[in-house]
């Protein structure tokens, strides 16, 4: 379960279904980097980028879990936030490679329009875009909506923006908002290749 902002809730239906595809693809392209068969793929969100593959499976294991399932979710940490925010900086790489795409694979359902049950699934009402649009502006915003009906404000993000300020400025601005003190100083464990397949294999039963 996650605190979205619809409440504490299991994300099902084509939401889940998207985020189950994101973390699919993730979680392949973390083990291809495990296996030095390719270079980390960087999503471009610092929390989540900086850490080893790992430690990176690791906090999709976590998150995912979470999200699909009835456990309660953890308590608020950076990291946390950070993670869903890469789920969905991941769907959105991956409908701009399909716009980029020549040619459309036949009989398999596009990103975009997955993108589209998602909103649909989460919003009940249909975004401001169909399947067939090309204009990738567009799609982050849809992207972006969805993601915050799951995380609301970002507040690792404006946590962030505190850190080269007084430490008690950082304090005052978490205790303000409900946070722990340690929300910025929490980090994922370090793994062992046993412990992280265990996560492998818990994502993979979650996402099949």
């Amino acid at each position: 379960m996650w605190p979205t902002l619809k409440g504490l809730r299991v994300i099902v239906g084509d939401e889940a279904a998207l985020v189950r595809a994101s973390v699919g693809m993730m979680i392949n392209t973390l083990v291809a980097e495990g296996r030095e068969d390719a270079e980390q793929d960087i999503i471009g969100i610092d929390w989540f980028d900086q850490w080893d593959w790992q430690q990176r499976c690791w906090l999709l294991d976590e998150v995912i879990t979470s999200l699909l399932t009835q456990r309660p979710p953890p308590p608020p940490a950076a990291m946390w936030e950070a993670t869903i925010d890469a789920i969905f900086c991941n769907i959105f790489d991956l409908a701009c490679l399909e716009i980029d795409a020549p040619t459309p694979v036949h009989g398999t359902k596009t990103w975009r329009q997955s993108v589209i049950d998602a909103f649909r699934c989460q919003r009940d009402h249909e975004p401001c875009v169909t399947s067939d649009q090309c204009d990738p502006q567009l799609w982050q915003i849809v992207i972006t909506q969805l993601a915050d009906g799951i995380l609301g404000t970002r507040m690792y993000q404006r946590a962030e923006s505190f850190r080269d300020s007084e430490i008690e400025a950082t304090r005052r601005f978490l205790a303000s908002k409900g946070l722990p003190e340690d929300f910025l100083e929490q980090i994922p464990p370090l793994r062992s290749i046993d412990q992280t397949q265990l996560s492998i294999d818990r994502i993979q039963s979650l996402i099949c």
